[in-house]
C-alpha cells in the first residue's frame, strides 16, 4: 500500500489545489456540460460568498486602488463558466459564421526584430507566434467587442443564455474558496503545475522586461487550454495562460459596486473593459485572482482572450441547489438511457465527471488493412489481406486517448496498482494521455467505467479503431488523400500529430523521423492537434493504443464486421496508432504491432488506451 501511495500521490496532487490536496478526500466533484459539439464545456459554480478585492495582509506593491477597499459580495445564483478558455476550435465556427476569418487587424504581438511588444495587422486565426497554434490553444486576438459579439451568437445557436462574465464571478470561480493570492496558495513560484505563467522557460526565449516566476510550467509561451492543474471547482487556466473579458465597466474604486454577482456597468457603455488572469508574460504581481487589470474595449492581443458564462435554466439550477457541490455532470446530449436511438454522428457525450468524452460514430463499411501495392506497406505487420468491413451499428468512441487524470480517479477510487510503476510516477499534467498501461490495467480500466455508469464500456476492437481512424479517407494518415509516393503524407504528419520527428529525435531510436517538428520531445496533451473528420483527437501519433483483438499475422479469417477477433489464452494484444517514438511507417491508419502480455516494461512506455461504448 506505502508503494502504491508513493508513485498515486504526486498525481492526485497535481489534480488539486495544493491547499486542497490534505482534503483531496473530502473534495467535491463538479458538474459540467456542453450544449454542442463545439459548444465550450462549462462548469457549474454554486452559490455563495467571498471577499472581492485584495485582504491588508496580502497587499502587493503593484495593487490598483479598486483591490485595497475589499468588498463582501454575494453569489447568489449557481451560474455556469467556461471549464477553459474559449478555444480557436470553438471560436473558427462563428468567425466563419460572422465573417471574421482571415481577416487582418491591429493585435499587439511580439516581434522578433525589436524583441518587443507591437501593434501588428494580422488575422485572429494566423497568428504572430513562433509556433504553429493548435485547435486546443486560446483563440486570441479578440477584442472585448468581438468576445461579446460570440456570446450572443453562441446564445442564438444554443437558446441559452451566454455572456461574458462578471468581475465577480470571475473572482469568486478563480478563488474557488480560497482566501490566497492564488488558487494554489500565496507563493507565485510554486505555481508551474497549475498555471502557464512567465517562468524560466518564457524569460530563456522571451527578453522581457520585467521579472517571472523561479519555476518551469512547460511552456515558452501560450498553452494548450487545461495543460495544467484545475483550480477545486474544475476550472482550468484561471490564472495565466492568456487575459480574459469580463463584462464590468473599468473603475478605480469598488466603493459603490453592486454587492451581489451583478456587472458593474452604466447606461451608453464604456470604453474600458475589465481583464482578468494574467498571461503567459504577465509578471508575478499581476498573475493573482484578484489582480483588477483592465484594457480599451477595442484592444487585441496575441496573449489576450475570454472564457464564457451562462446563466442556468431552472431545470439544472434546481438540481444543483440540491446538493452543495453537484457530484454527477451533465451529458452534451439529452438525458437518456443507454439502450435509446444512438445520437447522430459527431455527437460529443460524457456519462459521469472524468468519463472520458466520447463521440458518436456513425455505421457503415471501409477496407481494412493496406494492399500489397501500398508504397508503406508493412509486409511483417499482418495488415493484409485487406478486407471489406462492414460496421453494422453505431457505437461510441473516446474522442481523446484516456488522460492521466481520468485513469488517477480510476485508481483513487478502487485502489487499483497498475502493473508498471511508471503508470502514475511521472509528473506529467493531467491533461496528458496516460501511460505503461498493461492489457490487464486497460480492463480492468473499462471494468470499473462500466460499473460506475452501467454503460457497456469496453476496449475498441480492431474494425472499429481503423474505420474511425481513417474517418472515410483511404490515404496512409487522414490528412492526405491516396498517397502515390513516399513522403507526400508524413511530410505533413507534424502538422496533426505529435510523431517522432525532429524533436522526438533528441531520444536518438535507431530508426527513421519524419522530418519535421511537432514541438514535442514526448507526449503531447490530448487534442493538441487538429481531429479527424469525425471529431476524434490523436488517432495518429501520441500514445499507442491498446485494442480488444489478439494479434494475427494476417487477417485471413476474420470476422467481416466490428467485432474483435480474439480468443481464449491469448497473450499478444493488438496496439494501434503509432505514438511520439514510432517510426513513420507505424503512423498510419492501417499500419498494427502486436505487443506480448509478458513484454519488458520499456516496451510500454508509449502504451495507452482510448474507450468505446456500445449504445
Amino acid at each position: 500500500m506505502r508503494s502504491r501511495l508513493r508513485y498515486l500521490l504526486p498525481l492526485l496532487c497535481g489534480l488539486l489545489a495544493a491547499s486542497q490536496c490534505n482534503a483531496a478526500a473530502t473534495k467535491t466533484t463538479p458538474t459540467t456540460f456542453r450544449d454542442c459539439p463545439n459548444c465550450p464545456e462549462m462548469v457549474v459554480i454554486p452559490a455563495g460568498s467571498f471577499t472581492m478585492g485584495t485582504l491588508a495582509a496580502h497587499r502587493v506593491p503593484t495593487e490598483v486602488p479598486a483591490e485595497l477597499a475589499p468588498q463582501r459580495i454575494r453569489i447568489e445564483r449557481a451560474f455556469a463558466l467556461g471549464r477553459y478558455e474559449v478555444t480557436r476550435t470553438e471560436y473558427a465556427e462563428f468567425a466563419a459564421a460572422t465573417g471574421r476569418a482571415g481577416v487582418a487587424v491591429k493585435c499587439r504581438t511580439w516581434v522578433e526584430s525589436v524583441q518587443g511588444f507591437r501593434d501588428l495587422m494580422i488575422a485572429w486565426d494566423a497568428p504572430n507566434v513562433p509556433r504553429q497554434p493548435t485547435p486546443r490553444h486560446p483563440a486570441t486576438c479578440i477584442d472585448w467587442h468581438d468576445a461579446r459579439a460570440y456570446t450572443e451568437w453562441l446564445s442564438a445557436k444554443t437558446g441559452r443564455a451566454y455572456r461574458l462574465p462578471s468581475e465577480a464571478e470571475w473572482e469568486y470561480a478563480a478563488k474557488a474558496g480560497t482566501d490566497t493570492l492564488r488558487h494554489w496558495g500565496d507563493d507565485p513560484n510554486s505555481g508551474c503545475r497549475y498555471a502557464n505563467l512567465n517562468d524560466r522557460r518564457t524569460q530563456s526565449r522571451y527578453p522581457l522586461a520585467w521579472a517571472g516566476v523561479d519555476c518551469d510550467d512547460g511552456f515558452e509561451d501560450v498553452a494548450p487550454v487545461g495543460s495544467l492543474a484545475p483550480n477545486a471547482f474544475g476550472l482550468y487556466d484561471m490564472i495565466g495562460n492568456v487575459w480574459e473579458w469580463a463584462e464590468d465597466c473599468s473603475t478605480l474604486t469598488y466603493h459603490g459596486r453592486p454587492t451581489d454577482q451583478r456587472a458593474w456597468v452604466w447606461e451608453g457603455g464604456c470604453k474600458r473593459r475589465i481583464q482578468r488572469a494574467g498571461g503567459w508574460s504577465t509578471g508575478p504581481e499581476r498573475t493573482r485572482a484578484a489582480f483588477h487589470g483592465d484594457g480599451d474595449a477595442e484592444d487585441r492581443a496575441d496573449f489576450a482572450g475570454f472564457r464564457v458564462a451562462l446563466d442556468l435554466e431552472r431545470p439544472l439550477e434546481r438540481a444543483s441547489a440540491a446538493a452543495a457541490t453537484p457530484t454527477t455532470e451533465t451529458r452534451a446530449s439529452e438525458t437518456r438511457t443507454a439502450d435509446a436511438t444512438p445520437p447522430s454522428a459527431g455527437t460529443v457525450l460524457r456519462d459521469c465527471d472524468l468519463c472520458p468524452e466520447l463521440v458518436a460514430i456513425p455505421a457503415g463499411k471501409f477496407q481494412l488493412g493496406s494492399s500489397a501495392d501500398d508504397y508503406e506497406h508493412d509486409v511483417d505487420s499482418g495488415e493484409t489481406p485487406a478486407l471489406s468491413i462492414t460496421i453494422r451499428k453505431a457505437y461510441a468512441l473516446g474522442r481523446f486517448e484516456v488522460t492521466r487524470a481520468e485513469f488517477a480517479r480510476f485508481v483513487a477510487s478502487t485502489g487499483h496498482r497498475p502493473a508498471l510503476a511508471c503508470a502514475l510516477a511521472d509528473d506529467a499534467p493531467p491533461s496528458f494521455p496516460i501511460r505503461c498501461i498493461t492489457r490487464p490495467d486497460a480492463e480492468a480500466y473499462v471494468a470499473w467505467l462500466a460499473r460506475a455508469t452501467g454503460l457497456r464500456y469496453r476496449l475498441p476492437s480492431e474494425s472499429e479503431w481503423e474505420y474511425a481512424a481513417r474517418a472515410g479517407t483511404t490515404g496512409a494518415r487522414f490528412w492526405s488523400a491516396r498517397d502515390s509516393h513516399e513522403g507526400v503524407s508524413i511530410s505533413r504528419a507534424c502538422d496533426y500529430a505529435n510523431v517522432y520527428d525532429v524533436s522526438a529525435r533528441e531520444a536518438r531510436l535507431p530508426q527513421p523521423f519524419a522530418r519535421c517538428t511537432d514541438h514535442y520531445r514526448e507526449r503531447a496533451p490530448v487534442g493538441s492537434f487538429a481531429p479527424n473528420a469525425f471529431g476524434l483527437y490523436d488517432m495518429i501519433g501520441n500514445v499507442r493504443e491498446l485494442l480488444a483483438d489478439c494479434h494475427t499475422k494476417s487477417y485471413k479469417g476474420r470476422p467481416p464486421d466490428e467485432r474483435a477477433w480474439n480468443w481464449s489464452g491469448c497473450q499478444t494484444s493488438v496496439v494501434r496508432g503509432g505514438s511520439w517514438r514510432s517510426r513513420p511507417i507505424a503512423s498510419r491508419s492501417a499500419a498494427r504491432d502486436g505487443l506480448a502480455w509478458d513484454a519488458p516494461p520499456d516496451a510500454w512506455r508509449d502504451v495507452g488506451l482510448r474507450v468505446a461504448r456500445d449504445f
